[in-house]
């Protein structure tokens, strides 16, 4: 066979043309004439994380809880400034009185005051307060879901690169399997090849098919989804996105700090718990009298029947007393405190999450780089062993499913490699989401960038206005001593002159699941078993029972009274007088095996 034959069975890059099945794969993909040809497609992994952030309703939606909470928080700080009214009235009226008849007559009168907040036990403070830490909380809102579609976006991006590689993966195993299917059909036509080979290598290819069919309606399922986060159909071919490895927290401990610092889930919750502390605060004003300083002035005409003009003017101190209101305000305040309890619970549970979510996250990237390295070397040892399988066969030393594996485990292999690689980056991201610098780590500007820029948020944490923040203690990785574990169980197996399977593995000791305090006695004394004569004959010793002998000499699968009587049945002569129970020292003993047990198990006593 020539190396030209060769590269057409194991072609690397180019691959033949498809006329058959393109028309099925363009048909499923929705290419064939569904998508216009002018519509803007996404070409790099920095366009979808930017587009993403600027058009998904997840982002935009949380941007408007955080511009209404800064409307009401300012509504709630306009309580404690001046309120100014004015109120007129024009009437027409009819007086009568006991001592005069005033007729009927015209009336108006203008009300004009100023009225400023003096007290209210600090109410309308505390509630302005808590309106300015929920307006914090919603702008981690805002930023975790920025940080949620930056990592969703990261998600379809590397799901859209690993199909659109495994559909070509397929296509070329599609076409390595056509090929062969072809030299067989040959061979079989000519008498060369057997019937059975070539119903193996159509077999085989229609696996082939089938996969490719599978890989081609993920990728076409992968581009819907890209599409509903992104908003714009990913490019036909994409390339394989990097995180800045200089963003990467090194070590445990450094990503779990950076998480309890940055995440905005954490930071949430903590905005979130200062909002429900003062709101309880708030609820305290209830039970104070209310001062109120006022100026007004009422201008009247014809006031109460009385012809004339009247002016009033006063500057006047108004206090008000709530004595009692059905125990409303009682309710409100023990509802505003179990609402703080319920915000430290959760500022808790935001803690363990993101703990949980940072450590994996980690600890999946170490993992995927040091399976990265292994599945690119095993995939160029299976490239050039079924290159070395496909000349062995031309020439007869290899068999035609030497063959056909050689080639479904090269493809497995790809599948793996690509899929590693595409969750290694995935795995970077969530990380990265995790301690709340994915979008900063891709330099990409979230939904109005600008204008929150120039709010010049308060963002800083006082830790001491808390209840201590988040668990400290980082959970240790758990390490594999390849080395190690090979030469514990190869000594085990070489001691036995034999390859380690399941059984020579050994599980790790079952723990005692009875109170500490309760002494553990075995039922029958178990002694190491004594020296037998052959393998079924046994020799007995002074004081021994019966039962002690059965429990010990008991074949695989029967029971202890099923051995006694067998033994019995088997050694009629042992027993002093016929007794069971008074069996003859130095006798020596037919053991039953598992044959000689049958029949019902009798109940002796030993």
């Amino acid at each position: 066979m020539t190396k030209r034959d060769q590269k057409e069975i194991f072609p690397r890059a180019s691959l033949p043309k498809r006329p058959l099945w393109r028309g099925v794969i363009a048909a499923v993909l929705g290419l064939a004439g569904s998508v216009p040809i002018y519509a803007q497609e996404v070409t790099s992994y920095g366009e979808a994380i930017v587009t993403a952030l600027a058009s998904n309703p997840a982002v935009t939606s949380a941007y408007y809880e955080f511009e209404a909470t800064r409307a009401s928080e300012r509504a709630e700080f306009g309580d404690m400034l001046p309120s100014v009214d004015l109120s007129g009235d024009y009437s027409w009226q009819e007086r009568q009185t006991p001592i005069a008849d005033f007729g009927d007559y015209e009336a108006d009168s203008l009300r004009f005051s100023i009225t400023q907040l003096l007290f209210d036990g600090f109410q309308s403070r505390d509630e302005a307060r808590a309106k300015r830490y929920e307006k914090l909380a919603r702008y981690y809102d805002f930023e975790a879901a920025s940080q949620e579609v930056a990592l969703s976006a990261t998600q379809a991006y590397v799901d859209a690169v690993r199909f659109q590689n495994l559909v070509q993966y397929a296509e070329q195993n599609y076409v390595v399997h056509r090929q062969v299917y072809n030299k067989i059909a040959e061979r079989a036509a000519g008498g060369v090849s057997q019937r059975v080979d070539l119903e193996q290598a159509t077999a085989r290819l229609a696996l082939a098919e089938s996969n490719l069919l599978t890989e081609v309606t993920n990728l076409h399922d992968t581009r819907v989804e890209f599409q509903r986060i992104v908003g714009l159909l990913p490019a036909k071919t994409l390339p394989l996105p990097a995180i800045p490895e200089s963003a990467l927290p090194v070590t445990r401990d450094e990503a779990l700090a950076r998480a309890y610092a940055n995440s905005p889930d954490i930071n949430r919750a903590i905005e979130e718990l200062r909002s429900a502390r003062e709101s309880s605060n708030a609820t305290r004003g209830a039970f104070y009298p209310r001062l109120d300083l006022r100026y007004r002035n009422e201008q009247a005409s014809n006031t109460d029947g009385i012809l004339g003009d009247y002016d009033l003017q006063a500057v006047e101190v108004v206090m008000n007393y709530n004595l009692y209101r059905g125990g409303s305000d009682s309710a409100r305040r023990r509802e505003a405190a179990n609402s703080y309890y319920s915000a430290v619970e959760s500022r808790k549970d935001a803690c363990l999450a993101i703990r949980r979510e940072t450590m994996i996250a980690f600890n999946d990237i170490d993992v995927l780089r040091r399976q990265v390295d292994y599945l690119e070397q095993q995939l160029d040892a299976q490239d050039k062993t079924r290159r070395a399988y496909n000349d062995q066969f031309d020439i007869g030393q290899r068999s035609l499913l030497d063959l056909l594996d050689s080639q479904n485990e090269f493809f497995d292999t790809q599948r793996a490699l690509i899929t590693a690689r595409t969750q290694l980056i995935a795995a970077q991201a969530t990380a990265l989401a995790r301690v709340g610098s994915l979008t900063r780590a891709l330099d990409a500007e979230g939904f109005n960038a600008d204008k929150l820029a120039a709010l010049e948020l308060d963002l800083e944490r006082k830790e001491k206005e808390d209840i201590p923040l988040c668990p400290e203690g980082t959970p240790e990785a758990l390490e594999i001593d390849q080395e190690a574990i090979f030469q514990r169980l190869d000594r085990a197996a070489g001691s036995r002159g034999e390859l380690l399977n399941e059984a020579g593995a050994s599980a790790p000791a079952a723990r005692d699941a009875r109170s500490p305090g309760i002494k553990a006695e075995p039922l029958v004394e178990v002694e190491a078993l004594p020296q037998a004569v052959s393998s079924q004959e046994y020799i007995v010793a002074e004081g021994e029972t019966l039962w002690a002998i059965a429990s010990k000499a008991r074949p695989q699968g029967a029971t202890t009274p099923q051995t006694l009587a067998a033994i019995q049945r088997l050694n009629p002569d042992a027993f002093n007088g016929g007794d069971p129970s008074s069996i003859k020292a130095g006798y020596t003993l037919r053991l039953p095996d598992a044959l000689d047990i049958s029949g019902p198990a009798q109940s002796p006593t030993p």
